[in-house]
């Protein structure tokens, strides 16, 4: 094999690994992309990532408690801090979305140990009947813009 024939083989392959990329990062439908921003949202709140969690709040964020997204992050702070190991279980999930705008209704269970207020909180979670459903948006133009707007329950 020459040299020639071996350069352009990668860049065949590398021009590949480019278009599944850019597939797979723009070409995604709108259920994808709120799927996705939902999965990173849990998982930043089971780590107590904070500043993540942020990110993926609105500014104009508000929900059934009157948050704002700045007090819900206070309050998250205050309320999960205690957990050493905090775990949601998310079940009967539908996700409905369209260009720039997604929901998403999911019933979740709090599993976690801890001290304080955390066992108040698994039983005030683990207690909610109805599930808990996620307004998405996408303000910018970047298929990873996701933030939600409000979050709340049928109570």
């Amino acid at each position: 094999m020459d040299t020639r024939h071996i350069v352009r083989s990668i860049l065949a392959l590398v021009l590949m690994a480019c278009l599944w990329l850019a597939w797979w990062v723009f070409g995604r439908s709108p259920e994808a992309q709120v799927c996705a921003a939902q999965v990173a949202l849990i998982e930043a709140v089971e780590g107590l990532d904070w500043d993540e969690v942020q990110e993926f709040l609105a500014a104009n964020y508000t929900d059934a408690y009157g948050h704002t997204r700045e007090s819900a992050i206070q309050d998250g702070k205050k309320y999960l801090s205690g957990f050493y190991t905090l775990t949601l279980k998310t079940d009967q999930t539908t996700v409905r979305a369209a260009k720039g705008q997604g929901m998403v209704t999911m019933m979740i269970r709090l599993e976690g140990n801890g001290i304080g207020y955390s066992q108040l909180v698994l039983g005030h979670v683990n207690q909610l009947t109805e599930p808990w459903t996620f307004h998405w948006s996408n303000p910018g133009r970047w298929p990873w813009d996701w933030q939600v707007n409000m979050i709340h329950t049928i109570r």
